[in-house]
C-alpha cells in the first residue's frame, strides 16, 4: 500500500504542479495577510485518505524572496488530521513561474487547530471527497 501511495503522490505532484491545471478556490486568509486556496478538482481519495493541493499566497516575500507556495497534503477525514507530503515555493504570486520543490522533511500527522484555515481546508476537502 505504501508503494501505491508513493506512486500516486509522485504522479499528482507532477501532473498538478502547474497553475494551468489548477482551479484554485479561496478558503480564507490569516492575520498577516496570507491568502489560502485549495484545488478540490485535483483532490483524490485513496484507501480512506484524501490527497489535495493547497496554495498559499503571501502578502510579503520571505527573506529568500518567495511569495507563494503550493503544498501537497494527505488527509485522514475519519481521524481529522493531515500531513505534508511535498511543497514548492515560488517567487511569483499564485504559484506562477518556476518553483523550487522539496519533499516534506517532517511529515508527521497533525490535527488542525480549531477555527484555523487548516481546519477549514481539511473540512472542505473531506466534504468534497464524500461526493467522489
Amino acid at each position: 500500500m505504501k508503494h501505491l501511495t508513493l506512486i500516486l503522490t509522485l504522479f499528482f505532484s507532477t501532473m498538478f504542479a502547474s497553475p494551468a491545471y489548477a482551479d484554485w478556490e479561496k478558503v480564507g486568509d490569516d492575520m498577516i495577510g496570507t491568502n489560502f486556496y485549495v484545488d478540490t478538482d485535483s483532490t483524490i481519495e485513496v484507501a480512506g485518505h484524501v490527497y489535495y493541493w493547497e496554495l498559499r499566497d503571501y502578502l510579503e516575500p520571505s527573506l529568500s524572496g518567495y511569495i507563494s507556495a503550493k503544498i501537497y497534503y494527505q488527509g485522514d477525514c475519519y481521524l481529522f488530521k493531515y500531513r505534508d507530503l511535498s511543497h514548492t515555493v515560488y517567487k511569483q504570486q499564485m504559484g506562477e513561474g518556476n518553483g523550487m520543490s522539496a519533499t516534506a522533511i517532517n511529515n508527521e500527522w497533525k490535527n488542525p487547530p480549531p477555527n484555523s484555515t487548516s481546519e477549514a481546508i481539511l473540512k472542505q476537502v473531506c466534504e468534497y471527497a464524500e461526493t467522489l
